[in-house]
């Protein structure tokens, strides 16, 4: 028996075993099998469920175990449940589908959950725990943990990581490679044949044994090539650590989903085993926070770090609400069936409603306080235990929910309350351990509680949605209307208490408000703070004081304001800006590099009438802009526009720019879908010839020449918004003429004024 202190790597099922890999401390990696098959229970008429059982065990997917209790998470009692063990995890998915359209009255529990992530549940463990483990002949024998999943302060392992790219193209619908090059440490690996990638890259990996191969679009590109080259040539080809037991399936399409208004792409999967892939570009997580935030939400969530890396943000929260249910002896429903309850139409009116807004007073406004109640909806949901089994319980005879009246449950603390606690709990802390970093000067430690803090931000922000989900296990909506309810009335109560102490309320939206009071003392705001906490029983903290802040108005109805646009400086010169140009993905960089220049100008303001002294500064510098559009000296990288497919390309037919890209992405062949992102330059916005309007960046060349008028329209258009708090306003609607350009080589930043590169950076650009 031999014993190794390190972390808990990867894991995976395989024949009736989870394989585990360890990242050792002396740098060995060492793999170990441990038999484990996971528990499902089934519950209904007890005919239906021992018929049930017999065609299990017939088909040999499952072993029964018999009948034990567990606890029903909506009434919270003892039920009876019959437990098996599934056999071959492996081939579950379709075994249950077919024994579930067989049997209509059986009731399944824990029945579809991945075998890894139940294998975390039942021995308590989790991906990158700090352990110590006994093992003999590739066994596992004991695991012992050696950290906290709650610890802020933990060891991470250190990874051989290497970064895999690819250069090559789309079109015609056949991917091409036409180089190959992996990176490590400051060494460089380059193959330009065929033939030699895959051999070359084999070699390289058996050499280098990477615990992680870094990309940037490797699901979506770069490996479905590698593995269609490899069956062509019919080479070996084995990236993984652990070789699969079967051959792979080459995935070039993912799926398109709609999500919070939105159509969403996810590229197929190309998980490793025994090592890690992770794809920037199909990872929200690492692409957000890093490896230490995709570490803090595998710790937490107990998923593996490349299935978490691929899921929602929303599969964390509820893996660890999953986790917690399974702990606790819960059953976990297969199938939601908890319906939504009856409503009046009066009833729909008081409770189907969001958050409060109040419009805000659109103009330049001075010593403009900001509070932001920290974490609203999380925190209702912890504080006034709102959970979907909570919610209009029978047990209770309460109207505690403001406004709609919705009883909740005094007897028990919910499941999503519970599980939530620690969780903002644990942000407080980073939050507290960044500001310490900060003032140590310690810019790595500062960086990685920073990156903690956000991931578990980004958690907490989806729970709400995630309570409301008509397909979340515990999304129940009469839940998510009560969060909302609460909501609304304690900003109706900060209102109540910030008049009171002789503040005015500029603007409202949802979980912050924006306060102004003539002559007020610093300390005042801590006072009302405490106030306002007390009176809400929720914590709320100072965002900061703005030397000045605009909100404006809406471009279409020039007199209504918008909620969410506006930009201000604090008092110690950093800016904050939402729904403006610089902030929006389908505007051009060059557009928003000069936008961000004007505000970080207009920051040095120290009131209104200070920022209406920097227009003519302001002016001169759009003026040059405008020259270096006109002149062909913007860099064309900077002017690309990227906006996300809002339907697969094929099926677009308008003229606008998108439909135009879009279609000529569909004439070259490009494999593209809905809510991938397009881009393209705009050549002759006003051309007859609709074709020659826009040109996909893809097929950019050294003829491509960007349209100054298109350019000067749109620079106009941002550049006004930082204007209009001063009373001046471009004229967006008559640039100047287009002047002929010979050369594009000559290119200047707004932000740096380098000059750029040739146009063959655009091999390496979205399509």
């Amino acid at each position: 028996m031999s014993t190794t202190t390190g972390w808990l790597f990867d894991l995976y099922a395989r024949g009736g075993a989870m394989v585990l890999w360890f990242a050792a401390e002396d740098g060995e990696r060492l793999r170990l099998t441990d038999p484990f098959e996971p528990r499902v229970f089934l519950g209904g008429p007890a005919e239906d469920v021992e018929a049930c059982l017999r065609e299990l065990g017939r088909r040999g997917d499952a072993a029964p175990e018999g009948w034990t209790e567990r606890t029903d998470f909506w009434t919270g009692r003892p039920r009876p449940a019959a437990s098996i063990r599934v056999l071959r995890a492996e081939n579950w998915t379709r075994a249950l589908s077919r024994h579930a359209e067989r049997f209509p009255r059986v009731a399944w529990y824990n029945a579809d959950l991945p075998p890894e992530q139940c294998y975390c549940y039942e021995r308590d463990v989790y991906p990158l725990m700090s352990c110590r483990v006994e093992h003999e002949a590739g066994r596992l024998l004991s695991l012992t943990p050696e950290d906290d999943r709650w610890a802020v302060d933990y060891a991470t392992p250190p990874l051989r990581t290497v970064e895999l790219e690819g250069e090559g193209s789309l079109l015609g619908g056949r991917p091409r490679l036409r180089s190959l090059t992996l990176s490590h440490e400051g060494r460089t690996m380059t193959w330009d044949e065929p033939e030699e990638m895959l051999g070359g890259l084999q070699r390289a990996l058996g050499e280098l044994d990477p615990d992680v191969i870094l990309t940037s679009g490797g699901d979506s590109f770069l490996f479905p090539v590698l593995f269609a080259l490899a069956e062509r040539t019919k080479f070996p080809f084995c990236p993984d650590r652990d070789p699969p037991t079967r051959p792979r399936e080459v995935k070039t399409d993912g799926r398109s989903f709609f999500s919070y208004g939105r159509i969403l792409y996810q590229a197929p999967e190309y998980a490793l085993l025994g090592r890690w892939h992770l794809d920037r570009k199909n990872s929200f997580m690492l692409s957000h926070d890093g490896m230490e935030g995709l570490f803090e939400v595998a710790r937490l969530a107990r998923l593996p770090v490349q299935r978490i890396a691929r899921r929602s943000i929303g599969t964390g929260i509820s893996s660890i609400q999953l986790g917690m249910a399974w702990r606790e002896g819960i059953l976990v429903p297969w199938k939601k069936t908890a319906p939504e309850a009856w409503k009046s139409a009066r009833q729909l009116l008081q409770s189907d409603r969001g958050g409060l807004v109040y419009a805000p007073e659109t103009g330049v406004h001075e010593n403009v306080v900001e509070l932001d109640f920290v974490a609203m909806y999380p925190n209702i949901m912890s504080r006034f235990n709102v959970s979907p089994e909570t919610v209009n319980c029978p047990c209770c005879r309460n109207a505690r929910v403001p406004e709609i009246g919705y009883t909740i449950c005094e007897r028990r603390a919910g499941l999503v309350s519970r599980a939530l606690r620690p969780i903002i709990e644990k942000r407080v802390q980073y939050k507290a351990l960044r500001a310490e970093a900060a003032r140590a000067g310690d810019e790595r430690a500062h960086a990685r509680y920073h990156a903690r803090q956000d991931a578990l931000k980004w958690m907490l922000v989806c729970c709400f949605g995630y309570l409301g989900y008509r397909n979340a296990r515990f999304g129940r909506i009469e839940a998510h209307e009560a969060v909302s309810a609460w909501s609304r009335e304690i900003i109706l109560r900060t209102r109540e208490i910030c008049e009171a102490r002789g503040w005015h309320m500029l603007h409202a939206n949802v979980d912050c408000v924006w306060i102004v009071k003539p002559g007020f003392r610093d300390e005042e705001i801590a006072t009302l703070s405490e106030e306002i906490a007390a009176g809400t029983d929720l914590p709320i903290a100072l965002e900061g004081i703005y030397k000045w802040l605009a909100f404006l108005p809406s471009r279409q109805v020039p007199d209504r304001p918008v909620p969410t646009r506006y930009f201000g400086a604090f008092r110690d010169g950093t800016i904050k800006y939402r729904g403006i140009e610089c902030r929006r993905s389908d505007y051009p960089a060059y557009i928003k590099a000069a936008q961000l220049v004007l505000l970080e100008q207009a920051a040095g303001a120290a009131d209104a009438a200070g920022l209406r002294a920097m227009v003519p500064d302001l002016l001169r510098r759009v003026a040059e802009w405008e020259r270096q559009l006109r002149e062909g000296e913007a860099p064309m990288e900077e002017l690309v526009i990227r906006q996300s497919l809002s339907r697969d390309p094929g099926d677009y037919t308008g003229h606008g720019a998108q439909s135009l890209a879009a279609r000529q992405a569909a004439q070259a062949g490009l494999n593209l879908h809905a809510g991938e992102t397009l881009s393209y330059i705009l050549t002759s916005a006003g051309d007859h010839d609709r074709s020659r309007r826009v040109r996909l960046a893809r097929l950019a060349d050294a003829d491509t020449r960007p349209d100054p008028g298109a350019y000067i329209r749109l620079l106009r258009r941002a550049a006004n918004t930082v204007l209009w708090p001063a009373g001046v306003t471009l004229d967006e609607t008559d640039p100047p003429p287009r002047r002929k350009t010979t050369c594009a080589r000559k290119e200047h930043s707004p932000t740096t004024g380098h000059r750029a590169g040739q146009m063959d950076l655009f091999e390496q650009a979205g399509p």
